[in-house]
This record gives structure tokens, C-alpha cells and sequence, in this order.
């Protein structure tokens, strides 16, 4: 994580005494993790406070993030790393066009996982990461919310005299082989959509037999450069021996069977109402229902918990079981200058 739970505590609540000036104030934001029943931790956990963002600007930004790992750790780890500082060098942000700066940082942490794999290791082939990526515009009260895979973002209204909540809205899309759109722009790139266990998977194992991987239930990621061109057209695999050509359609031209092109949201946060946002890797979301979870929330931070307390006490309850998934959230909490 880019700071520490105490030091995002303190530091904003010195921001909140000095923000007069914004739409909104980020009162609090906190982060929790939980292993669960998995040997290795492989979400990433990103926050980055005002003071923090990297990029010249008379505008107080904000940025949030989930990456949710899969096959390793690599791929989480380096975009947790490394996204936030490719979105402020995008020419898309510095005009405030946020959804396509987004967009295009992305596509190039894809481009940097391709670097690594040509000149160090044929691991971003074989590792890959959801990503739920907010950026929060304090001053203008905007927010753009982008999603690859199953990791989410909620939104939700809090009501200003009893703070409970309403208006509660997933901001993201979970990508997954089955949905026919999906499907559709899969076997249209040349890619295969099968089924194993009743999921709908991405193509059959791209690894060799040895290495005992299977198949992808999600269709966009970052890395999984095995499932994208240039990598999922290469036909000689005596210089990449952990992974081999993909079965597909005869296609003559090969595009990504992995997409690393999001779906994105924007909201604009009103001055005059108080908001809870909630980021969290399929380790959470699939322990809960989005209501159950807000409502959860909100009950915690009436009983005086801290975001950071709240967040680690919602990936310990979703870990509880013995074959639980890794578990990350973000919980934030947002006031309009006049709630």
C-alpha cells in the first residue's frame, strides 16, 4: 500500500480542516487484506492521498485501487506500482479527460508487462490482475471509476442527519468469457470460450501440462500476455518453454482474447450530500451482496470505527472459511462541503 492506514488517518484529517475551497472532502480512507485460504497474498492495495499524487495540479485528486493477482503475484504488484504514475503522464489527463487517461495507462502497463516479458521473464505471460481504479477530483466533485475483471466499486448516498445509507449503485462490470458480448469479441479475435466445472473459461490451458494451470474465467485483465497479441500469435515456442500457442478458430490475423480495455463510470459528487465508497477484489463481493456490505459499512462507522478498521474487519468476515479467496477493500468516506 502507498501509505500506511495511521498515516492516511492523520493526514487527512489535517486535509479536512484546509479544504474549504473543494466540492467534496475526503473525511477518511482506509484499507484492509485478509489471505484467507490461499498459500500467497496476491491483491495489491493502492491509496493515494492529494499530497501524495504524483502530477503537478491546482486540483486535489485522489486515487484508489484494487488488483486482484492470479497465477502470481507479478502483475498486481507491479501495476499497484506502477498505474498511477502512467496515468499523470498521459497527455488525456493533463487535458481532464480522467476516463481516457485511464484508459490508456492501462494499455500501457500491458505495454511495460510485454517489455519485461521479451527482455527478463516469461511471467507476465503466465501472471495477470483485475484492476478497480477510482480517481476523485475533490475540488471539482468528480469521480471516474475504471474496472477490468471481477474486482468492483460501490457507491452509496448517505443520508445527512442519520447517516444511513441509500442509493446504492455498483459502479463496474464483471467480465466473465459467458456474457455473449463477450463472448462474441473473444471468437471474433480468434479466441475460444469454453466451459469447465459449468464456468465459462477463456480458451482451454495455455501451460504446458507440467505446470498444471487452467484456463481463465474472466475476459479483461492486465498481463495474461498468453491470451494477447503479439505473444498469443507466436507459433515457436522453443524460446518461451512455460507457454504454448493457444488452440483457436483459424483467424489469420489474432487480436487479444484478453482485453485490457475497461468499463468505465463517472459520477459527479454533489456538494451538498455525504457519500460511502467501497472498492473490493472478488474475495469480498462474492461473500456478500452489495446492500448487505454497504449497510454493514455504514452500521461500523456509526459505532465510531475508522475506515481502516471497518475495511480489515470486512476482509477478515469473507476469509472466515477454510477455502476462502485473498480479500482486499477500500473504504472511503466522502462529504460534500455544505452536507
Amino acid at each position: 500500500m502507498v501509505l500506511a492506514h495511521r498515516a492516511v488517518r492523520d493526514q487527512i484529517l489535517r486535509n479536512t480542516a484546509m479544504s474549504s475551497s473543494d466540492a467534496v472532502v475526503l473525511f477518511d480512507v482506509g484499507a484492509g487484506q485478509a489471505k484467507g485460504g490461499r498459500e500467497f497474498q496476491e491483491d495489491r492495495v493502492t491509496i493515494v492521498l492529494p499530497e501524495q499524487f504524483p502530477a503537478e495540479t491546482k486540483e486535489k485528486l485522489a486515487f484508489f485501487a484494487i488488483y486482484d493477482g492470479h497465477g502470481s503475484g507479478l502483475v498486481s504488484e507491479h501495476a499497484s506500482k506502477q498505474l498511477h504514475h502512467l496515468l499523470t503522464k498521459r497527455p488525456e489527463f493533463q487535458k481532464g479527460d480522467y476516463a481516457a487517461a485511464i484508459k490508456a495507462a492501462l494499455a500501457d502497463e500491458d505495454a511495460l508487462l510485454l517489455e519485461s516479458f521479451r527482455n527478463d521473464s516469461t511471467e507476465p505471460a503466465i501472471s495477470g490482475s483485475t484492476a478497480a481504479v477510482c480517481l476523485v477530483n475533490l475540488t471539482q466533485g468528480e469521480l471516474v471509476v475504471s474496472n477490468l475483471g471481477d474486482s468492483h466499486v460501490i457507491l452509496a448516498e448517505r443520508d445527512p442527519k442519520t447517516d444511513r445509507p441509500y442509493h446504492i449503485r455498483r459502479l463496474t462490470e464483471a467480465h466473465k468469457p459467458g456474457v455473449p458480448s463477450e463472448r462474441r469479441r473473444i471468437e471474433e479475435a480468434g479466441g475460444e470460450v469454453t466451459m469447465r466445472s459449468g464456468i465459462a473459461r477463456l480458451g482451454e490451458t495455455i501451460m504446458t501440462e507440467e505446470e498444471g494451470v487452467g484456463s481463465l474465467n474472466m475476459s479483461r485483465a492486465l498481463g495474461d500476455l498468453q491470451y494477447k497479441n503479439p505473444v498469443n500469435e507466436v507459433k515457436d515456442s522453443s524460446c518461451m518453454p512455460r507457454v504454448r500457442r493457444l488452440s483457436s478458430s483459424s483467424n489469420a490475423v489474432r487480436g487479444d482474447f484478453l482485453s485490457n480495455d475497461p468499463y468505465t463510470s463517472r459520477r459527479t459528487l454533489q456538494p451538498d450530500r455525504r457519500y460511502l465508497l467501497v472498492v473490493m477484489s472478488d474475495g469480498v463481493s462474492d461473500r456478500t451482496d452489495d446492500v448487505a456490505l454497504v449497510q454493514h459499512v455504514i452500521k461500523l462507522a456509526m459505532r465510531g470505527m475508522r475506515a481502516s478498521e471497518i475495511a480489515k474487519e470486512v476482509t477478515t468476515n469473507s476469509t472466515r472459511s477454510v477455502k476462502s479467496d485473498n480479500a482486499s477493500c477500500i473504504v472511503a468516506m466522502l462529504d460534500g462541503q455544505r452536507a
